[in-house]
Order: structure tokens, then C-alpha cells, then sequence
């Protein structure tokens, strides 16, 4: 196998896995940040008041995204599946 075909499958596998944890991970970084600043603002240091809103934020963006993200997860596994052959010969 040659090394520009490893480099190639590495930045695609790469590139959906940046495709599907961004918005997640976007997601939780902003509401953090503002229930951090809420919490500083107010002073109550409740853990769970925290993680409440960010699984809420979470459930809702996966229920936004999901079917997008499930599309190209399904195109980019059908054309790893393709390429078997050309890898494996």
C-alpha cells in the first residue's frame, strides 16, 4: 500500500470524524461557557446545574444533525466499502 493512499485514507477518516463531533463539541463549548458565566454571576457552584443544559443542548443538536451526519456517514463508509479492491490489489 502506498503511503499517499494511507495519508489520504487517514485525512478523510479524519475529516468525518471532525464533521460529526463539531457541532457537539461546539455546541457544549458555548452553553459552558455561558453556564460558567451564569454561575460565576450568581455563585452557585451546582454541578448539575451545568450538566442539565449541556445534555439538553446536546439531545437537541444530534436530533437536528443527525440525519445529515448519518447521510455521510453511510456515502463515506459505502465508498471505503468500494474501494476494498483497489486497496487490497
Amino acid at each position: 500500500m502506498e503511503s499517499s493512499l494511507v495519508i489520504e485514507l487517514v485525512i478523510g477518516a479524519l475529516r468525518m470524524a471532525a464533521l460529526f463531533a463539531g457541532p457537539v463539541l461546539l455546541t457544549v463549548l458555548v452553553v459552558g461557557i455561558v453556564i460558567g458565566a451564569l454561575q460565576s454571576a450568581t455563585q452557585i457552584n451546582e454541578p448539575s446545574v451545568a450538566f442539565v443544559p449541556k445534555m439538553l443542548a446536546v439531545m437537541l443538536v444530534v436530533a437536528v444533525t443527525g440525519p445529515t451526519t448519518l447521510g455521510m456517514f453511510v456515502d463515506y463508509v459505502r465508498e471505503m466499502i468500494v474501494r476494498i479492491p483497489a486497496i487490497a490489489g
